[in-house]
């Protein structure tokens, strides 16, 4: 998981977000088959795709490559269908995740919210392992309930971080300018790729200036 910024609502939503709610509140009352699930709405879900860069909010993986992408609702629309069609409740998830995900929810000791809550405090990133800080009470609930160590995100987050390594390793012997252009690249392939607080975690563990502007060191221990 990494720290994301809400975008700007989608203007079919600001239009119709109090209608849509009222008429999905009142079918979840009546207990209809039919509910009016206006959030899959196109001009929403690319939204929520261009919030995300396209990733899982939850595992970092490129939905298009692992799973069918689902609107995720943070707080789970069957316990507050007030919130179906709240743009601060909603998010970008794979398939995997938001059925891993059902409709857990805990006020106080709930999953992480990718908008609201400093990873750092509450995760650790160690290679292609996701783990939690000591003492994290709800790093640990996202985790073990995302199932975020399953064999399958460890294996790709490994596979990612041995192309960084790739990467990480022209750098370090690169010199002028062409060391400085392939640090950006670097930073804009952890921005843009899959499981970019894995990769950031893994260039730090190298030393190398994940910040722009940061000195250049002549080499990185532990690379070449």
């Amino acid at each position: 998981m990494r720290r994301l910024v809400k975008g700007e609502m989608p203007s079919v939503l600001q239009e119709n977000e109090e209608d849509w709610t009222a008429a999905y509140v009142a079918a979840v009352t009546a207990k209809s088959k039919n509910k009016p699930e206006k959030w899959r709405d196109p001009q929403i879900k690319d939204a929520l795709s261009e919030e995300t860069a396209g990733k899982c909010a939850y595992c970092e993986s490129t939905i298009a490559d692992v799973s069918y992408p689902h609107v995720e609702h943070m707080v789970p629309k069957s316990i507050r269908p007030d919130l179906a069609h709240r743009w601060s409740n909603m998010t970008w998830a794979c398939q995997v995740c938001n059925t891993e995900k059902g409709d857990f929810y805990d006020a106080v000791q709930g999953i992480l919210s990718p908008y609201d809550d400093d990873m750092a405090e509450h995760l650790h990133f160690a290679g292609g392992i996701l783990s939690f800080q000591l003492g994290a009470v709800r790093g640990e609930i996202t985790v073990r309930v995302l199932k975020l160590n399953r064999i399958d995100l460890v294996r790709e987050r490994c596979d990612r971080l041995t192309k960084v390594r790739d990467m990480l390793e022209r750098w370090n012997v690169a010199i002028g300018v062409q060391r400085e252009v392939l640090a950006d690249a670097i930073r804009i392939d952890a921005a843009e790729g899959e499981f970019t607080s894995s990769v950031d975690a893994y260039l730090r563990s190298f030393g190398f200036p994940v910040e722009a502007g940061q000195g250049m060191k002549e080499g990185v221990s532990g690379v070449g």
